[in-house]
């Protein structure tokens, strides 16, 4: 009897790197995606096209033909679709929960990022004022 197929998690570890692929590049074949990948674990071309064309399904990469092949490029830059993915992620979450995860990873930030994220806390808090003056 043959072994079970195991069932591929692309909203896992392939997609993350298909993406990171994608960003990289910032427009790609199936190919150049899938000389991306570590060579030891890589992927069948089957395998990454059907994971981006998934990303295309959901949203998160466009594609246009050239020629016999399709070219795909994110709808969003790295740091949005980041951005977008922790606001969600947040919004579902307590009030304290969500202010230890933003302690989190402040405090994971070095000395330079801290700085220029005080200054931008410093304008959000200056452009708030003025609007509910």
């Amino acid at each position: 009897m043959a072994a079970p197929k195991k069932e591929l998690d692309f909203s896992g570890e392939l997609q993350n790197a298909v993406m990171a692929a994608v960003w990289e590049l910032g427009e790609a074949k199936v190919d150049d995606v899938r000389n991306l990948l570590p060579r030891r674990r890589r992927p069948a071309y089957n395998t990454v096209q059907t994971v981006m064309n998934r990303l295309v399904e959901r949203g998160l990469l466009k594609r246009t033909r050239q020629g016999n092949a399709y070219v795909y490029s994110a709808k969003l830059a790295e740091a949005e679709y980041l951005a977008r993915t922790i606001q969600t992620r947040l919004a579902g979450a307590s009030p304290s929960a969500r202010r230890a995860v933003l302690v989190n990873l402040v405090g994971e930030l070095e000395s330079d990022d801290l700085d220029e994220l005080a200054r931008y806390a410093n304008r959000i808090r200056r452009a708030r004022g003025k609007a509910g003056s």
